[in-house]
């Protein structure tokens, strides 16, 4: 039969690879990839733990009796003198722990003669797979008192294995961050009530929460083309794509870009308002360069009021009443002129009000003001966007 680089027989474990890839998608399958590398390498039992700070704790075992597993995190884990190694085992490299377990000093520690002795442990090899600031991860297979050392073969089946255990790790690590960053996200924008898109510097949609989506499946000025975003109007879509492009040539994120787009909300309806808002790179998480956000669409409907939101904001830069009516009115797409006719008040009151609501706010004009009120409908960073 042939085989593969590192000793994996094509036939029967070439899916082995496929199978440690198709567990990041399903969680689930990790258990079974444990135990085919148990088989494989013949020990007695195995583990995969990733610890994430940020993220879900993910952990697949075979053959380990749930009774000591209870018993070695509610007890054991402060005794084990092997934990160093995993602590400082880099990614993708292997690692056994015979020059520790075989001495007479560890044979006579209670860690071995209650806690491994038992399970038929003998020894321990390990995978590295995460080890940064706040992710640890490790793959560990334990050999029984009669296959102690590993056999040439064994351990290049788990040499071939581990660049893409690694990978995978790395993998469900990112994910499992996408995943809880979009959650957050999903979770502010809701309770902000506003509709939001995050843009790609193309117009694709990375995330679009159930206002939004709501609003492209009724067509109210917004819909998909070729899997990206698009007005009613292609006047307003060549201006949509601009403003969103704007994100990825812009450094900071920081200043008076971004813009504001009118969209037509139906018949005897007034328009719907929406503030595209790019982003810096710095300040936005994605799996990949390729899917990395550079645009937020937020949008307003005049008719709906957002008056809980005027407030926390007005109460966060301490705006009197009559600036946050003003805010009002700017963030629902109205210029200065027409804020104060809406409000019946002079042009001067007008300027002069909102030069009161930039020094409280650290703005520098409308459309930097507008893009530091929907800072507070997004995550991740002090200051917001």
């Amino acid at each position: 039969m042939g085989r593969l680089p590192g000793g994996l027989a094509m036939a029967d474990d070439t899916d082995l690879i496929a199978a440690i890839y198709d567990a990041i998608i399903d969680p689930f399958g990790w258990d079974e990839v444990v135990k085919r590398i148990v088989e494989a390498t013949k020990s007695v039992d195995g583990g995969l733990f990733v610890q994430q700070a940020e993220a879900a704790q993910l952990s697949a075992t075979h053959n380990i009796d749930p009774f000591y597993a209870n018993a070695y995190v509610e007890t054991w884990h402060e005794h084990n003198p092997l934990l160093p190694i995993a602590a400082t085992t880099r990614p993708g490299e292997l690692r056994t722990c015979t020059y520790i377990t075989q001495t007479d000093t560890f044979r006579a520690l209670s860690f071995f003669n209650e806690f491994m002795r038992p399970q038929q442990q003998a020894d321990a090899v390990g995978v590295g797979l995460l080890n940064g600031p706040n992710s640890l991860g490790h793959l560990v297979v334990h050999r029984s008192p009669d296959a102690i050392w590993v056999e040439p073969k064994e351990w290049q089946v788990l040499e071939t294995l581990a660049p893409h255990l690694k990978r995978a790790a790395e993998v469900h690590q990112l994910l499992a961050l996408a995943r809880a960053a979009t959650e957050s996200l999903g979770a502010a924008v809701t309770a902000a009530g506003f509709a939001v898109f995050l843009l790609t510097e193309d117009c694709r949609v990375v995330f679009a929460n159930a206002k939004a989506e709501d609003l492209v499946r009724r067509e109210i000025g917004l819909r998909y083309e070729h899997g990206r975003l698009a007005a009613s109007k292609p006047a307003l879509t060549a201006r949509l794509h601009a403003l969103t492009r704007q994100g990825a040539c812009h450094k900071t994120g920081d200043g008076d870009i971004g813009g504001t787009i009118e969209l037509c909300s139906g018949e005897n309806r007034p328009p719907l308002v929406a503030h595209v808002i790019p982003l810096a790179a710095n300040r936005t998480v994605a799996i990949s360069d390729l899917d990395r956000p550079t645009a937020a669409v937020f949008i307003v409907d005049p008719t709906a009021g957002l008056r809980v939101q005027i407030q926390q904001f007005g109460a966060r830069f301490g705006l009197a009443p009559a600036e946050m009516r003003l805010l009002a009115e700017i963030i629902a797409g109205n210029g200065l002129q027409a804020a104060a006719k809406q409000l019946n008040i002079t042009g001067l009151t007008a300027r002069t009000c909102a030069k009161h609501i930039f020094s409280k706010t650290e703005t520098h004009g409308q459309t930097e003001l507008i893009r530091r009120f929907f800072e507070t409908a997004l995550p991740g960073s002090p200051s917001g966007i």
